[in-house]
């Protein structure tokens, strides 16, 4: 009988089919969130479901930045350079096109791709109003990253924005 570890199965891949694994694997956990979502809207409700969303965003985004700082052997960020790198590497934002800019001393992230609301209007659905829940993992994820690391929302749905941007986030010291 053959026997395998996940670590050989891994080994045995491109560099290229790593990569395209880890975007997989990003974009499944947005899907199972987004399922979630939808069949918790139908019970109870599109208020209760984000209400209780913001809550679990607000608790990944710790645990987020916590586990990413870990792995990637950094105790706390000092540069925004360490901040936009921490964002870009991250599963949760992976899959939905970040783009990271550093200007005036403030990093802005911008999410061009947006596979949840993408498939909310694919099916009909209207906009989901997700400000509030990147609010909560921002509220999370920030100060989990640094103490003093602030963010503000410059846009995001309910918010209008452009075609080619979903929401767009500025982190810093200010």
């Amino acid at each position: 009988m053959a026997k395998w570890s996940e670590k050989e199965a891994l080994e045995s891949i491109s560099k290229e089919q790593l990569i395209e694994l880890f975007k997989l694997s990003a974009q499944l956990m947005l899907t199972i969130d987004g399922l979630w979502f939808l069949g918790a809207e139908k019970v109870m409700g599109m208020d209760a479901t984000i209400k209780l969303d913001e809550s679990v965003w607000r608790q990944f985004g710790v645990l987020e930045a916590n586990r990413m700082k870990k792995f990637l052997g950094m105790e706390s960020m000092t540069t925004l350079e360490d901040v936009c790198k921490i964002v870009l590497l991250s599963p949760m934002w992976v899959s939905v096109g970040p783009e990271a800019e550093i200007d005036n001393g403030r990093c802005y992230f911008s999410v061009t791709n947006c596979l949840p609301q993408k498939a909310r209007i694919k099916r009909g659905l209207t906009e989901l109003p997700c400000k509030s829940m990147g609010s909560a993992y921002f509220e999370g994820f920030a100060p989990a990253l640094n103490p003093d690391l602030k963010y503000r929302c410059i846009f995001c749905p309910p918010d209008g924005h452009p075609k080619d941007v979903w929401c767009k986030w500025e982190v810093g010291w200010f």
